[in-house]
């Protein structure tokens, strides 16, 4: 039987068994998520267990939500779907949380031991926001029409088709006329300016 999550728990009680859990959190419940969001519709839910590993208490579980951001690429609106695996532990202090090694992911208790249930998933939440916002598929980004005109650009020529006749053939030419001056030893001399001093009478 999966019982409901209450808004403030003691960690430590909750593990004593091995009952699972579930809680149903709207979006907007988020204060600093929902300022990363286009908007703060929709709702978090998640499913898990306590246990204790040696001194700590761990919570581990699964969390889905659908963020709702905007395309960095179309700057459109586009959702990003969350769902994933956590675990969690529970840190007394936050001395005792930066103590822990980097494997696990510690969050810090109030000073009765205690914590509210927004601030146990939020940091994780925000983990799960991508670097950049952008549609999986092309085909559904509005920037995909844009693309594929540039494409389509890039991809014709420049020159109309007798345009593009006229500079093959003037091209062809240039090549011709290289290869006569290669062959009668013409191509690449240059005028010796000296030359104009041969018809000059110094005397």
């Amino acid at each position: 039987m999966v019982k409901p999550t209450p808004t403030r728990f003691n960690p430590d009680l909750l593990a004593r068994d091995s009952t699972p859990y579930s809680v149903n959190l709207p979006l907007a419940q988020f204060s600093r998520l929902r300022e990363m969001l286009l908007d703060d519709s929709g709702e978090m839910h998640a499913t898990f267990r306590f246990s204790r590993r040696k001194q700590s208490v761990l919570v581990s579980g699964t969390l889905k939500a659908t963020y709702r951001l905007q395309c960095q690429r179309c700057l459109e609106p586009m959702e990003h779907v969350v769902d994933e695996q956590f675990q969690l532990v529970f840190a007394k202090t936050a001395e005792i949380a930066e103590d822990m090694p980097d494997s696990l992911d510690p969050v810090v208790l109030d000073d009765h031991g205690q914590i509210h249930v927004v601030d146990l998933f939020e940091d994780e939440m925000i983990l799960y926001l991508p670097n950049s916002a952008m549609h999986t598929q092309i085909e559904e980004c509005n920037a995909n029409e844009l693309l594929l005109k540039a494409d389509e650009l890039g991809n014709q020529s420049l020159f109309k088709p007798e345009e593009r006749e006229q500079s093959e053939q003037e091209s062809e030419e240039q090549k011709n006329e290289q290869g006569e001056n290669e062959q009668t030893g013409t191509a690449g001399k240059r005028k010796n300016p000296f030359d104009v001093l041969k018809n000059l009478d110094l005397h």
